[in-house]
């Protein structure tokens, strides 16, 4: 029975968020690079300032890398329902084994068992199998994209006089910022910036707004 409960917690760890996952941006690059077409509209007060933006908002936020994740996801849906069928077999034969279990032979019980040791070696099997695959693909079909973000947001904070930008997300699990103005939050500003120099195909939904 451990072996059982084993593969549900590999499975919540590993089989769906391995595909969904948005990869940490590239480093940004240095030097005199042109001003990116484009961001020289729009402003929050940040200029001439330090500033920091939430990289983990750009999923959503920037349409071409949401296009990419959802053909992503798109391209990996039949590998995470097969992942979802197997998982749904585990956990009805760890039922079968609790609930019906003292009701049959030791013989028919060993045999519920080992087949549920098996479907949990496939599942771990196949679960790192994906992800490896996923993982891959998914830094084939995005980094190319990050590129284009880093080397916008050196031209965005060129003309705006931004002089250094913090990661959000890092800050806030660090905690080495005490205070910060919102007006140093440069994310939704320059993800409007670049959509408007880069709508993409116009095929991804449009991103939910705040509350």
């Amino acid at each position: 029975m451990k072996k059982l409960c084993l593969a549900f917690a590999i499975i919540a760890a590993l089989a769906v968020a391995a595909f969904a996952q948005t990869p940490a941006p590239p480093k940004p690059t240095s030097g005199g690079a042109a001003p990116a077409a484009g961001a020289a509209t729009g402003g929050t007060g940040a200029e001439g300032k330090l500033a920091y933006v939430n990289t983990a908002r750009f999923g959503p936020g920037i349409n071409e890398l949401k296009e990419k994740l959802e053909a992503l996801n798109a391209e990996f849906g039949p590998k995470l329902k097969e992942l979802e069928a197997l998982e749904t077999e585990l956990n009805n034969l760890k039922s079968k084994i609790q609930n019906q279990g003292n009701t049959v032979s030791a013989q028919v019980r060993n045999q519920w068992v080992e087949e549920g040791t098996e479907k949990e070696r496939m599942l771990k099997r196949k679960t790192e199998d994906y992800q490896a695959i996923g993982n891959k693909r998914q830094a084939e079909v995005t980094q190319p994209v990050y590129e284009k973000i880093g080397k916008f947001l050196e031209g965005y904070c060129q003309q705006r006089g931004i002089i250094m930008v913090l990661e959000g997300g890092a800050v806030q699990q660090t905690g080495v910022v005490l205070y910060a103005a919102t007006a140093t939050d440069i994310t939704e500003d320059f993800m409007a910036q670049y959509n408007k120099a880069n709508p993409g195909s116009g095929t991804a939904a449009p991103a939910a707004k705040k509350p």
